[in-house]
């Protein structure tokens, strides 16, 4: 039993590790010596190379025989992919380009929150005690953010653009959950990611400059490091993988839950190592956002009976 705890906690914080250095990367791409890139330039470049091996993983799980699916659930899923794809891929780096790597690891670490409030909300199930006092927690701790620039390159449209990207992942998670109810995760996580990376590809490529900026990721090897190493492989591709699995052996909850602890804690010591600017405001924002995550990890059991809920990072 120690043998499979053992595991089950290193599944959790390998999908942290994969969430948490996504800020990172996603700033040290941005600010590439050669300029070539912006948030829709790093949007397309994950597209166009994440494609490639979320095809492969769908041919390779593709079930056998096919289950019979509703057309409803079909459109769940479908509908999960663009918004994962044109919606929170996009939104994220973007807001990447105005915000800071602190803020962005706040912001990302509240959304087991707004995903627990999106659900009650779809689903009309009654959210429990300890989760309102979360999602009150949350609030309170989003507005303190908003009110704080804390210096560097945090900035108001930057943390809009977060609480959008809030927002949007909610509701994939919603579609997720329904659409994939009782299929295998590997295969949900292959299809939603097939869809994802193909629609921010296509709707990107009328962008000047935008498609040109994928051969860029080789200008230098830090770059390509960071790119490669942990916006694909990392957070698209290994995480993912984690995740499915985790969700299987502990549920959606602890398995996000346990993983956004370990990204926000990631993403807080990169913001200090890197010495961005914080003031006390920032620190009393993050307790409160902190305080609401401890608070929903305390309100779940673990429920390890198969659940398909799957999130790319």
């Amino acid at each position: 039993m120690k043998r499979f705890a053992n595991l089950n906690g290193a599944l959790v914080v390998l999908v942290g590790i994969g969430w948490g250095l996504l800020a990172p990367a996603t700033k040290a791409v941005l600010g590439d010596p050669s300029g070539a890139f912006d948030g829709l330039a790093v949007s397309a470049c994950r597209g166009a190379w994440a494609l490639p091996a979320f095809a492969v993983m769908l041919a390779l799980t593709w079930p056998r025989p096919f289950p019979v699916i509703a057309r409803n659930r079909w459109l769940a899923l479908g509908g999960a992919g663009l918004l994962f794809g044109c919606g929170i891929t996009v939104l994220f780096s973007i807001a990447a380009m105005h915000t800071s790597i602190a803020h962005l690891s706040f912001l990302i670490g509240s959304s087991p929150v707004t995903n627990s409030a999106a659900a009650a909300l779809v689903f009309r199930v009654a959210i429990p005690w300890r989760e309102r006092w979360a999602l009150a927690l949350g609030i309170v701790g989003v507005l303190l953010l908003a009110t704080t620039r804390s210096g560097g390159s945090a900035q108001a449209f930057g943390d809009g653009l977060m609480l959008i990207w809030l927002l949007c992942f909610a509701f994939y998670a919603v579609l997720l959950r329904y659409g994939g109810a009782g299929l295998p995760s590997a295969f949900v996580m292959s299809i939603v990611g097939t869809i994802s990376m193909a629609a921010v590809v296509l709707m990107l490529m009328p962008f000047p400059g935008v498609i040109a900026a994928i051969p860029h990721v080789f200008d230098s090897l830090g770059t390509a490091g960071w790119f490669f190493g942990e916006i694909v492989l990392g957070s698209t591709l290994i995480a993912q993988t984690a995740y499915a699995t985790a969700v299987r052996r502990v549920g959606v909850a602890i398995a996000t839950i346990g993983a956004e602890y370990t990204a926000l804690t990631i993403g807080i010591l990169y913001s200090l190592w890197v010495r961005e600017p914080w003031n006390w405001v920032t620190v009393v924002a993050g307790v409160f956002l902190v305080g609401a995550l401890a608070v929903m990890l305390f309100s779940q059991r673990p429920r390890p009976l198969g659940e398909s809920q799957v999130r790319p990072a």
